[in-house]
């Protein structure tokens, strides 16, 4: 951790000046070291910040020996001058989504005596792990509880102590550490060492949504939105239930008691078709003559109908029976190694596919009636 560094000065600082120091390409990467800087660099769980230094984008930001290296696309020249843009869009939804993880942390680590394992901002979602188990009514309370403290638009406080001084104090931590103890403490949700940045007050966050929880390991991984993505995914998801419930003339909260019905009566009418194409698939084999090799072509059938008309077909073949539909074959045989027909007819026709003596099927790329006559 970089003590004396412009972002944990000031966490909202969006812009600076300052002189490059080095620049450095290696394996065909050209990374910056600046005078000072304001760009956060991967660490935590949290994302690196990403803008541009004299119109030089900046792509990536990382620590490395006490050192905080900035991935650009071009060269800088060093002792020059340069002007810096963080894109802050990025950097508050990164703020929040960092605060946002310690008040939830806090409220299952304080509540089931639990530990947080992991913990990573990603483009989609937030996803932090813990050793413990939870269920749904569970995860949903944290959700109410977590909200109630942004609603409580809370100061965070951060403060850098001792070794010596953290020593007698309570506080999150997933490492012994040996050095001075930076603390982020959210009062009545969280205190935990930590060397993100985060917004002044809770209230910034705006909103925390769980969205879903996973068996991980042997604890729990738990997906989060917050901010402008909470929002942003509210949004994509109110407009697709609106569009189901004007689909089905329905009012928005009667769209799942809507859809479970609909989804029960489709159910049904594959049943009934199932029955139908039954009666359809012994009308047709029962015309057919008793034959030594027979093969039937039909359209659109899908695999499983494939197998149940060429199980039924059996019936009239001695030999071989044999169904294609739309480019893929399926073929069946009480007395013959198909295995080995498959891989003769492999070497004189443009097909692929497997299985064993009884049974093979596969994908035809070549006319069907040229499989017709060599069966």
């Amino acid at each position: 951790m970089i003590k004396d560094t412009l972002y944990y000065k000031n966490a909202y600082l969006d812009n600076f000046e300052t002189t490059v120091k080095e620049c450095i390409e290696e394996n065909g990467k050209i990374k910056v070291v600046l005078e000072e800087t304001a760009f956060y660099p991967e660490g935590g769980g949290q994302p690196s910040d990403i803008g541009i230094i004299n119109n030089i984008k900046v792509l990536k930001v990382e620590e490395k020996a006490g050192k905080i290296y900035h991935y650009v696309e071009k060269e800088i020249p060093v002792n020059k001058e340069v002007k810096c843009k963080i894109d802050f869009d990025k950097r508050f939804l990164n703020m929040q989504n960092h605060t946002a993880e310690h008040i939830v942390s806090g409220l299952i680590c304080r509540k089931f005596n639990s530990t947080n394992v992991g913990f990573h901002i990603g483009s989609d979602f937030v996803t932090i792990d813990f050793n413990v188990t939870l269920s749904n009514e569970e995860l949903k309370e944290i959700e109410l509880q977590a909200n109630e403290a942004i609603y409580k638009n809370i100061e965070i406080k951060t403060n850098l102590y001792t070794n010596e001084e953290a020593s007698n104090m309570n506080y999150r931590s997933k490492i012994d550490l040996k050095e001075d103890v930076r603390l982020i403490e959210i009062p009545g949700y969280d205190v935990c060492a930590c060397c993100g940045i985060h917004v002044a007050r809770t209230g910034e966050i705006g909103i925390i949504k769980l969205v879903k929880i996973e068996k991980y390991k042997s604890g729990v991984r738990i997906y989060m939105l917050a901010g402008s993505k909470a929002l942003e995914d509210y949004d994509n998801k109110y407009e697709q239930v609106s569009k189901i419930s004007s689909l089905l003339s329905l009012k928005l909260d009667e769209v799942y008691t809507g859809v479970k019905a609909l989804s029960k009566e489709i159910e049904e009418l594959k049943k009934e078709k199932n029955s139908l194409k039954e009666i359809i698939f012994e009308q047709e084999i029962s015309n057919l003559d008793k034959q030594e090799n027979i093969i039937i072509e039909k359209e659109n059938l899908d695999m499983k109908d494939m197998k149940n008309y060429c199980e039924k077909l059996k019936t009239k073949s001695e030999k071989i029976s044999a169904v294609v539909s739309n480019g893929r074959f399926i073929m069946m045989s009480d007395t013959e190694d198909l295995k080995l027909i498959l891989e003769d007819l492999k070497t004189k026709l443009d097909l692929q596919g497997g299985g064993n003596s009884q049974m093979v099927q596969g994908m035809i790329k070549c006319e069907t009636k040229k499989l017709i006559e060599l069966i």
